[in-house]
């Protein structure tokens, strides 16, 4: 999972104030997808990723085992971004020889459906920034949470 962790990415906006992560989404609403309450957030960032380029920040929502983590991740430039956030490199990240990475129409400029049999991930692209919003230890099997997990993550592309 920390390959996860790792990919799953942040943005800030020149000259704005922009939303960090733990503003994407309430503990509330964390506490709905982890099906517990949180008991602990911890935020990471801002830092320069060493593979990609951007600058990254993150909010981790734990609940025991139970996690949920939203990375922002921000480029130069949208193309910058797209070049830094392909279907091997999200797979790749995972870290997990038995991950599925799909590519979904229909979500920001590109968006991937990741999952390892302990973790879910949708990772978005919206113009230079990358958005990655990952859970994993849930009693379910983490494909279970696809549809859930992607309406957190419109929701939080909404505010970015």
């Amino acid at each position: 999972m920390l390959g996860l962790l790792g990919f799953t990415l942040a943005f800030a906006v020149p000259g704005a104030a922009a939303p960090g992560p733990c503003d994407l989404l309430t503990r509330d609403v964390a506490s709905t997808i982890l099906e517990a309450p949180v008991t602990k957030m911890e935020r990471g960032g801002p830092e320069r990723d060493e593979d990609t380029g951007g600058m990254r920040t993150l909010c981790a929502y734990m609940a025991g085992t139970r996690m949920l983590i939203v990375v922002r991740e921000v480029f130069a430039s949208a193309a910058t971004a797209k070049a830094a956030t392909t279907k091997e490199l999200v797979g790749e990240r995972l870290e997990d020889e038995n991950s599925t990475v799909t590519e979904v129409p229909g979500l920001g400029d590109k968006a991937y459906w990741a999952t390892t049999p302990h973790a879910a991930e949708w990772v978005v692209i919206k113009g230079s920034s990358v958005l990655g919003v990952t859970l994993g230890g849930m009693p379910k099997a983490p494909a279970t949470y696809q549809a859930q997990l992607r309406g957190v993550t419109v929701a939080a592309l909404g505010k970015i």
